[in-house]
């Protein structure tokens, strides 16, 4: 009984003396949800694998209406098998490496920039490009830009994800 009350205890006083070890050199956070974005609302993800880092962007910015064919049967006795109107939402969604310009540093308002090789995208329209981003901390949020050339393509301020 004795010995468990100290381990007890030696595990109360460690957990309360322990302090949070954040390299910052390290991502703080590997997903993050934007608060305020210009392609709609966006999960990033930053996939760390050993030897080089993967940065994934998905967005919904808005839906389309798929109109029904003028020839589709519509008299069915129940309303499930007749045509009828869709609505689809439309997605941003691109991946791939990216290549850390300099050193990382996480430290509130330090920039870090990077390029990324986009190998995949959801709409063809950046697939096999090179465009080039900063990210930053500044209070805890996530201050990303990405741009092609002068053009900025994306830019979100985000908070992170408490969970994954």
């Amino acid at each position: 009984m004795k010995n468990k009350i100290i381990i007890i205890t030696l595990c109360l006083v460690s957990f309360c003396y322990s302090e949070e070890n954040i390299d910052p050199k390290n991502i703080p956070h590997y997903v993050w949800d934007s608060d305020s974005s210009n392609i709609g609302p966006a999960v990033i993800w930053f996939q760390d694998w050993t030897d080089y880092t993967r940065l994934f962007i998905k967005s919904t910015n808005g839906s389309e209406l798929i109109e029904k064919h003028p020839y589709a049967k519509t008299d069915f006795e129940t309303e499930y098998l007749n045509a009828k109107e869709i609505t689809k939402p439309t997605f941003i969604q691109l991946l791939g490496n990216i290549e850390w310009t300099n050193e990382q540093d996480w430290s509130d308002n330090s920039i870090n920039l990077f390029n990324w090789a986009v190998d995949r995208d959801q709409n063809w329209t950046y697939k096999d490009m090179d465009l080039s981003g900063t990210a930053k901390m500044v209070k805890g949020k996530l201050h990303l830009t990405i741009k092609n050339y002068d053009k900025v393509i994306i830019d979100i301020i985000s908070g992170y994800r408490k969970y994954k």
